[in-house]
């Protein structure tokens, strides 16, 4: 492993599986036709009392947004404070600023963003190049930008790898498919420009690149991917990530008329149409020669699922 390998793996926050005790694979790792995309899709799972973990999985996401929307620096300090005094104050200290960062808007998908975040840490083991919460200016607003900004290297040909996440959940799957890669088309498909849909996202990390990676010796090898001027932004290469959330009525007649074996089943024989959904959009918007990872779950009410998130905030 070399010296940019062993950086970038030390900022990946690991983790024990535990969103597989609220989630199950459906299918992994499936190839998408006519594309290089690539599709993950699970179900929630239900308790030993037959209700499902959802309330749970939207805690377990709420337990995440320190890690998801601090920057490491600061969170560096806390722990290093927390480990000098036995005290956690600075640790909570940023968990509550954490909370207002994320928007109170109904129809907010920050919820989805940071599933999106999970996932790509938990499947795929990519970290997180920059914290885009903090750079937002207004704790009610959205970030104006990519849902996520993932790296990691390929010794092979000393590529780095800029993954551009995008998060959509819409109540139709069609809907969230099609809004989502009309979204991340600019930032795979762009060229290098300053008018570029990425230069925004480039210029606020490469401003804050300390807080992010708090390791000057490694920042200063990453700089030079960004750098125009510089050869090494000719391995600079873009893929993809997406979270795509859905609603799926069965869930409804959970422990009714339906056994959760029964709603798998369903999602299962879903898939081929939803593959084809995938890969028509992806073709639509020029993508399919991109590397693009792809993650599917359906719940039973989108629109629920940001209400509860929404609760679980304040």
């Amino acid at each position: 492993m070399n010296e940019i390998e062993k950086a970038i793996d030390s900022l990946l926050v690991k983790t024990k599986s535990e969103i597989f005790t609220r989630i199950e694979k459906v299918s992994f790792e499936v190839d998408v036709d006519e594309t290089n995309a690539k599709c993950y899709c699970y179900s929630l799972k239900s308790d030993g009392n037959g209700n499902l973990r959802l309330q749970d999985l939207i805690e377990f996401i709420f337990e995440r947004i320190l890690d998801y929307a601090i920057p490491k620096k600061d969170i560096d300090e806390a722990y290093q404070y927390s480990r000098d005094t036995n005290s956690s104050s600075k640790i909570v200290r940023l968990q509550n600023i954490a909370r207002t960062l994320f928007t109170h808007l109904k129809k907010t998908g920050e919820g989805g963003e940071i599933l999106l975040y999970i996932l790509t840490l938990e499947v795929l083991k990519i970290p997180q190049l920059i914290s885009k919460m903090s750079l937002k200016t207004n704790g009610e607003m959205h970030y104006q930008g990519s849902d996520g900004i993932h790296f990691n290297y390929d010794k092979l040909n000393g590529n780095l790898n800029l993954y551009w996440g995008e998060s959509k959940m819409y109540a139709q799957l069609s809907t969230a498919i099609n809004k989502c890669f009309e979204s991340l088309n600019g930032f795979l498909n762009d060229p290098y420009s300053y008018n570029s849909t990425q230069e925004r996202d480039i210029s606020l990390f490469t401003k804050n690149i300390h807080d992010n990676i708090n390791d000057p010796k490694f920042e200063k090898l990453i700089v030079e991917y960004f750098d125009k001027d510089n050869e090494k932004s000719n391995n600079l290469v873009y893929k993809g990530i997406c979270f795509i959330g859905y609603d799926l009525k069965s869930y409804k007649e959970l422990n009714k008329s339906k056994t959760l074996d029964d709603i798998k089943k369903e999602i299962e024989k879903g898939l081929e149409n939803n593959h084809k959904l995938l890969s028509n959009s992806i073709k639509k918007h020029k993508l399919e020669s991109k590397e693009i990872h792809v993650f599917l779950i359906p719940f039973p009410s989108v629109s629920e699922f940001r209400k509860e998130f929404l609760k679980t905030l304040k």
